[in-house]
């Protein structure tokens, strides 16, 4: 059933100009304009909200902590290798919930890099263990460093408590 167009534009404006928790009107953001086109029930677009957060997290990591050179997946192939080293590329993708051929394109670039050292497994040619080699570990020390002080950055707006919250209802999101 579509709005009739007073509705709308009541509906509109009252989005427009939401109380703010002091009593004060405060103007929407971009993100809630757009949304508001999206949901005129004013339902939240979820996928919307997390694509610009990640956009606003990922506007600096890669000068922050990549430093053009490591990824987010190349770092949850190497985080994923310190806590399962020897692993196999197909239970690698496997726990982390990928494709296989998505993450041998990932790990194909972080043996590249020299983060990964890959030999044979239990003599066959065909199965292959990956481990983190001395660089991915000396990366993996770096990028711990260089992670906390991006989080420090991307979430001074949440405290402590409101960053857990938020990682408790992201994996739920995620996970069930």
């Amino acid at each position: 059933m579509r709005l009739q167009k007073r509705q709308r534009d009541a509906l509109t404006e009252a989005r427009r100009s939401r109380p703010h928790p002091g009593g004060h009107a405060q103007p929407l953001t971009p993100t809630a304009m757009i949304e508001a086109q999206l949901s005129p029930q004013g339902e939240p677009v979820l996928g919307l909200h997390l694509h610009i957060a990640y956009l606003t997290v990922m506007s600096t990591f890669s000068r922050k902590v990549g430093h053009g050179q490591v990824t987010p997946a190349i770092i949850g192939v190497i985080a994923m290798l310190a806590e399962h080293p020897g692993i196999s590329q197909a239970r690698l993708a496997r726990l982390m919930g990928l494709e296989r051929a998505t993450i041998g394109a990932t790990v194909a670039r972080a043996l590249e890099a020299g983060f990964v050292a890959r030999t044979d497994a239990h003599g066959d040619a065909r199965s292959y263990a990956l481990s983190l080699s001395a660089a991915g570990e000396r990366t993996l020390r770096t990028l711990r460093r260089r992670i906390a002080t991006h989080e420090g950055t991307t979430s001074t707006h949440l405290s402590v408590a409101e960053r857990r919250t938020l990682r408790h209802l992201l994996h739920k999101l995620v996970y069930g």
